[in-house]
Formats: C-alpha cells, structure tokens, sequence
C-alpha cells in the first residue's frame, strides 16, 4: 500500500502544511510496512495546461523504473495506456505524475480560495489532461479522500472546490469517496482545535442537480404593459437554493483514512477496521522538495516557513 498526501496551498506554512504534516506522520506511525510520501504545490513548479492536445497522440512511454522503487506504478496504472500520454511542458509535473502513479490511495489537502482551489492547485489538476485520453478511468478506481481546510465565513462554502477535484481526479484514476471539513478548525498557526465534519458529496450534475432535465422550457419575458416599445422589463427570479445530497456508498477498503483524531496532544490517523497491516509497495523513494517519502521518520521540517494570508 502506498499514499500519497497532496497539499494543495502555494504557502508552504499555514493550515494545510500543518495538517498535511500531520496526516504524514500519522501514515507512518500507524501503517509503519506501507509507503506514504507527499507532494507540496508549494514547493513544485507546475505551470497552466495550453490546451495544445499534443498528449492525445500516443507516444513513447518514459524508461521503466527500477526493480523495488518505491515510486513504481500500482498495478491499475500500470496496466492502463497513461504512460503513453505525456505533457511536451517541461517542469516539475513528470515528477509529480511518479507520485500519482504510484498512489494506491490519494489524500488531498486543500485550501478554500473563493469556493474553488487556488490557482496554483488548479494549475496542477487541469495537467491531470494526459490521463483524460487515457483508459485510466475505465477500470477500477482509486479511493481519494479531501480534507477542506480554511478559515471559514465564505457564504458559497466549497462545493465548487469539491466538483472540480472530482472531475480532474477521475481522469486520473480516483474516486473521491469522502470529504472532510476542517474550516474553522485550524489555527493559522497550525493548531487543530476540533474535530472534522464529514461533509456531503454533492451531486453531479450542475442543472441536473437542481432537477432541471433539460425538457424544461425557457422562460420568456415579455415585454410590460406601458413599457417603451422594444423594452423588455425582466421579472426577478427566486435564485435556487443549493441542493446537497447524501454521499454516495462507499465500496470497503483496507487502511482507508479518515481523518486525524486528537491523541495525547497530536493528531492522530484513523485507518479503520484493518489496522496498519502492511501492502503492496516498501515506503521510500522522493525527490528532493519535490515530494518526500518514508518510513518511521518522524516530524519533518518543512521549508521555507514564513508569514502569508490566513486562508490555509
């Protein structure tokens, strides 16, 4: 088994640092035999997809890995067509693609940014596009799980943040199966002061959610009695409240995280009935601060920890 812990935030101290940080040392502590490394928008330079569809055609798969890398693909990508689907950018996403690829199971940390994600995470989810003319997400799903963090008092919530994650994270092979809400619950200095609330998966579908099937008809507003000739006068509609539904059924996994829990002043990871049995791959591997990975390291220093905005 290996994870992989994706903050999204482009400060590299702040809310989702220390909470990533946390879910870091936690995989280690409890799940000693499985691999966990994490990747830090922060500390990755990932530009914008160009929308140039070179990676539609196929091309020549990257040189295989050696025996025992820790960063080898899991057997679900490796047996799908991704690697013949690559970006001609040159940055820091090949790297980033080793750490998805390898990913049995996937922990996103994000930051609300206007209900959507900052623009550096986004940055990194629209280069997830290689895998979309891939066969990636025809076969079984990796599960991924999203802890929202923040400091809260945005009236359009995160609901946004949840879909576009969804979206580009099937390209790539995941199933968000639960988000958990940290806003509000974080310091900015990093101190967890209560527990996530599982939050609902809202519905696919942006029209549809709201139970228009598209055989609705139109309104047409028709011009007022009196009006000048030509002039429309609009009637104000009732704007549509938002719609949540229940998340969907989960299909049960080994070592599924869930969130961390308060244990003796730390943060603590809940992996569930199976326990820290260990899985497929040997921890290990990273590069450089690009990505870091593990075995029993304990707390790692983070990088470049200065002062920012308070969102996460």
């Amino acid at each position: 088994m290996h994870r992989l812990i994706l903050a999204g935030s482009p400060r590299s101290d702040g809310r989702t640092a220390a909470l990533a940080d946390e879910l870091f040392n936690a995989c280690i502590e409890e799940c000693p035999e499985d691999g966990v490394s994490i990747v830090a928008v922060s500390s990755v330079n990932v530009g914008g997809c160009i929308g140039c569809d070179a990676c539609r055609e196929e091309g020549a798969a990257p040189e295989p890995m050696k025996d025992g890398d820790p960063l080898s693909p899991c057997a679900l990508v490796a047996e799908s067509d991704a690697a013949l689907h690559q970006c001609i950018l040159k940055d820091d996403m090949p790297e980033v693609r080793k750490h998805l690829d390898a990913a049995d199971e996937l922990v996103v940390v994000c930051p609300v940014y206007f209900a959507g994600a900052p623009s550096q995470f986004k940055a990194l989810l629209d280069r997830l596009q290689p895998y979309f003319w891939s066969n990636l997400r025809r076969g079984e799903l990796r599960p991924a799980v999203l802890h929202v963090v923040g400091e809260g008092s945005d009236p359009y919530g995160f609901e946004a943040l949840i879909q576009s994650l969804s979206s580009a994270l099937l390209v790539a092979g995941f199933q968000l199966e639960l988000v958990l809400d940290w806003v509000g619950k974080i310091t900015p200095e990093g101190e967890i002061t209560a527990e996530a609330d599982e939050y609902p998966i809202p519905p696919v579908g942006g029209c549809a959610a709201l139970g228009w099937d598209g055989d609705d008809e139109w309104v047409v507003l028709e011009t007022e009695e009196g009006s000048a000739e030509g002039e429309v006068v609009a009637e104000e509609l009732p704007v549509p409240a938002p719609v949540s539904a229940p998340a969907p059924a989960k299909p049960e996994r080994p070592q599924k995280i869930s969130q961390p829990k308060k244990k003796d002043g730390r943060a603590q990871l809940s992996l569930g009935e199976a326990g820290g049995k260990g899985g497929k791959k040997k921890p290990g591997g990273g590069n450089g601060n690009k990505g870091r990975s593990g075995q029993g390291q304990g707390r790692n220093q983070r990088q470049n920890r200065g002062k920012g905005r308070p969102r996460g």
